[in-house]
């Protein structure tokens, strides 16, 4: 008898230095026992095991609900897409729980954004991929995967939200409005008297970005911009170049490994005097020291240690349009 459940996915994976995409097959090995995940890579055009079998943590559990398609997956510090299945029980599988739906926040239900991320990740919903637009007003348009689809979300908001607000989100299937909408280059961010926050891929894993949200929304602060990646590493190492002479080597390590492990939500955020007040409410970047100084901060509230630490926050002032700049508008063109 076989010691775990076996699931096959195609992905392709795009060189970052010659742009090439090789076509790999990742198998994925679910424990009955409840120990983490096992994976392998096979490469289908050379026909060789690429990746033996084992467990390889991309700074966190592998998870099942992470694998669907065109969901972006870091492993070994390689990039992967998932572009289809790669036997028909995967496919029957987990056709049932991933369906995949368009979602835009706009009028009066931003005012619960927060809330309805939380709902999402409560109802079973993991986040795909997140962008705000303004055409004239603000809105945020989301791809959701999860049990049900679209009438599964659907039902989710009208019982999170009052009517005026459930009328405010539109929901439908993923196609090629969705497509068009993240494949722009638009974007709403201001880079002007603002600041970035960046909600690390472990707290997306576990559910935190309602309430990172909903806390800054709390404190008067206003956010004019958010967008999700998949950071490839060099990408994360020039972001954090600024921090290479100031921490240990083995935490900016493993800060670099952590933000290039999978989804991350960047925001501009905007506000009077918004890059100390936004520093304030995420707390010390210290887990132990924001617990005992700044108990309900939301580093402290949400905090594991000083690598997964829930968010990252401009430090200096004259620094905020230029990291929003980084991910608003450098990452974007040189995707």
């Amino acid at each position: 008898m076989s010691d775990a459940y076996k699931y096959n996915f195609l992905c392709e994976h795009v060189q970052e230095a010659s742009q090439m995409t090789k076509e790999f097959l990742l198998t994925v090995y679910s424990k009955h026992n409840g120990s983490p995940n096992e994976l392998s890579l096979y490469d289908t055009k050379s026909k060789r095991l690429f990746l033996k079998r084992g467990v390889y943590d991309q700074d966190g559990a592998f998870r099942l609900e992470d694998l669907f398609i065109g969901a972006e997956l870091t492993v070994c510090g390689r990039k992967l897409k998932v572009i289809a299945y790669g036997d028909v029980p995967t496919q029957h599988l987990f056709e049932k729980n991933c369906e995949q739906v368009y979602t835009i926040i706009a009028g009066a239900a931003l005012a619960d954004l927060g809330n309805l991320f939380t709902v999402a990740y409560d109802s079973g919903f993991t986040v795909k991929r997140v962008k705000t637009l303004t055409t004239g007003d603000m809105s945020v348009h989301a791809e959701l995967v999860g049990p049900g689809g679209v009438d599964g979300w659907r039902e989710a908001v009208g019982k999170s939200l009052g009517q005026d607000a459930a009328r405010a989100v539109q929901v439908e299937t993923v196609g090629l409005d969705s497509e068009k909408v993240f494949a722009s280059k638009d974007c709403s961010a201001t880079f002007d008297s603002c600041s970035l926050c960046i909600i690390r891929p472990h707290a997306i894993r576990e559910g935190k970005v309602g309430s990172v949200i909903s806390a800054i929304m709390e404190t008067g602060l206003q956010i004019s911009a958010m967008q999700t990646y998949v950071l490839l590493k060099s990408q994360a190492e020039n972001f954090y170049e600024v921090y290479k002479t100031v921490l240990p080597s083995a935490q900016y390590a493993s800060m670099i490994t952590e933000l290039a492990s999978g989804l991350c939500l960047a925001m501009e955020v905007r506000g009077e005097n918004v890059v100390p007040r936004l520093r304030e409410l995420c707390g010390p970047f210290d887990i132990e020291i924001a617990k005992h100084l700044r108990p309900n901060t939301i580093r402290a509230c949400h905090g594991r240690n000083n690598v997964h630490n829930v968010v990252h926050c401009t430090d200096l002032a004259e620094d905020g349009v230029l990291e929003c700049q980084y991910f608003f508008s450098i990452l974007p063109t040189a995707s």
